[in-house]
């Protein structure tokens, strides 16, 4: 049976929820039938230091893990609960009960404005469709930071188990808040050199910001949060549920504002919110661009993306198969992201919706004042 909708097309006979093990983060770490099995960003990244090649230099690299400070050592960012709440000179007695709000209008705007006051570029509420939360998944411990969490998964030491725990949200979690953060236009314009890649790790800090910030002002209200990064559920679809853009030929959410130079994080609560609606005249305006567009497939290094027409099938593993549209070939996009030593960022340049009109060299990007 199909299910059809202005926004997907799903064969539910054939759509599964997604096991997270098969994101090629993860896959890479135990799928010995891959080319890339066992490798990271760390593979060639001598060679590029040494190569004196543009934007691949030590202080290229050197911006883009700054990038990711944030995100991978502070343990709060990604939390399913508050464990203890800590007294910081507020009391905290008044943080025991909930909030109460004139209406649910009153209560979502307050939400979305919170949202945008701790840097989100862009935000949107959806109800929560339990075909987009992740079957299982890599859990992180409550309170551990991501680079804490993961050493032993990353270097592939870990069980395969350890990636395959049941993704269950608590009862009474009904609502999901999604937010988008821009990244930045001249670094992304540079790609697939190294500021691009930066542009990418510094939007998940503000990522890890953002929503560590957004959930305590949750629980404050004395309602739940669970901060999600792109872990436990599939981030794109949430975000065109929740009014914030379309999916385009590149496989990335593409947004009327910012077109895809976003990154999205999501936080599931039990607050009383009222849900946007898919923006369908512009899922059906990239869906016209998408159709006639193939700048992002004819820039792909590795023939990545696809110059077909949208289809239910899935290329590899890693793609999650029953729902009609374009996919990217994930395998192909990670060979490129090894021989890299970054992620790319080309397809996000190239797009007519990211509204990139210079695109600038690495040194430039370096010297523009």
């Amino acid at each position: 049976m199909k299910h059809l909708s202005s926004e997907y097309e799903v064969n539910d006979a054939q759509y599964k929820r997604f096991h997270e093990k098969y994101n090629m983060i993860y896959r890479r770490t135990w799928d010995k039938s891959l080319s890339t099995y066992g490798k990271m960003f760390e593979e060639n990244i001598k060679e590029h230091i040494s190569s004196g090649k543009k934007g691949y230099n030590r202080i290229d690299f050197s911006l883009v893990t700054a990038g990711w400070s944030i995100y991978e050592n502070f343990p709060l960012a990604f939390t399913w609960e508050r464990k203890d709440i800590n007294d910081i000179g507020y009391g905290t007695d008044w943080m025991q009960t909930k909030c109460n709000f004139e209406n649910k209008e009153s209560i979502s705007c307050t939400i979305k404005k919170a949202a945008r006051f701790y840097g989100a570029s862009l935000v949107g509420i959806a109800d929560i469709n339990e075909k987009w939360i992740y079957k299982t998944g890599f859990v992180r411990p409550a309170l551990m930071s991501e680079a804490e969490s993961k050493i032993k998964v990353r270097k592939g030491e870990a069980p395969i188990s350890n990636l395959e725990t049941p993704i269950d949200l608590p009862q009474g979690i009904k609502k999901v808040i999604v937010i988008a953060i821009e990244m930045d236009r001249d670094a992304i314009s540079t790609a697939p050199a190294q500021p691009a890649a930066a542009a990418a790790s510094l939007a998940y800090s503000k990522m890890a910001f953002i929503i560590t910030c957004l959930g305590d002002f949750i629980r404050n209200l004395g309602y739940r949060a669970i901060q999600c990064g792109n872990d436990t559920a599939l981030s794109i679809p949430l975000a065109i549920d929740a009014g914030l853009g379309a999916l385009g030929r590149n496989g990335l959410l593409i947004t009327p504002e910012y077109g895809p130079r976003v990154r999205i994080c999501k936080i599931f609560t039990d607050l009383p919110l009222i849900s946007d609606q898919p923006n369908t005249t512009f899922i059906e305006h990239v869906r016209k661009i998408c159709s006639s567009c193939y700048k992002c497939a004819e820039v792909c290094e590795t023939g990545a993306i696809s110059k077909g027409a949208p289809s239910f099938e899935n290329p590899t593993i890693s793609n999650n198969p029953g729902v009609k549209k374009y996919y990217v070939n994930a395998e192909k996009c990670f060979e490129f992201w090894i021989e890299n030593s970054s992620d790319c960022g080309s397809c996000i340049a190239v797009c007519p919706f990211s509204k990139i009109k210079k695109f600038l060299s690495p040194s430039e990007f370096w010297n523009e004042k």
